[in-house]
């Protein structure tokens, strides 16, 4: 994901101007997800099996038939392989808030994205440093 440079906002005269400068890209999450199997090659059983989300779950949320949780988008990502900011979009167009760098345990989830950790050792991770994991286990 390219962050925007909003800068070149004082050099344009209209808002017509301003949307002419960028790429717009208005996909919902349900497009995204399909694009980036399709770009990466990844097999959606294949994705939601390393997630380690519940299967039934998986599919709806790539059908765009349920929002999921924040959390489980970062499951996501960890199953698609994503870097730190694929993620970030990914978050994003499932209506959550990208990983900050002010959260630390956001930063623990960014280290383990972007050294390519499954989600089983970024679980063990946030663990071993008093954060919460992303896999809660059933009440």
């Amino acid at each position: 994901m390219v962050r925007v440079d909003w800068r070149f906002l004082q050099e344009v005269g209209t808002a017509d101007e301003a949307l002419a400068r960028v790429e717009v890209d208005e996909r919902p999450l349900k497009a995204w997800l399909g694009d980036m199997l399709s770009s990466y090659g990844l097999d959606r059983s294949t994705v939601i099996r390393k997630s380690r989300l519940n299967q039934t779950f998986a599919y709806q949320i790539f059908a765009g038939s349920r929002r999921p949780s924040r959390d489980k988008l970062i499951q996501l990502a960890f199953g698609m392989g994503l870097g730190v900011d694929e993620a970030c979009e990914l978050l994003e167009r499932g209506g959550a808030n990208a990983l900050r760098g002010t959260c630390a345990r956001d930063v623990v989830i960014a280290f383990c994205l972007s050294r390519g950790f499954d989600i089983s050792a970024c679980d063990d991770l946030l663990w071993s440093l008093g954060q919460q994991t992303l896999m809660q286990p059933d009440a």
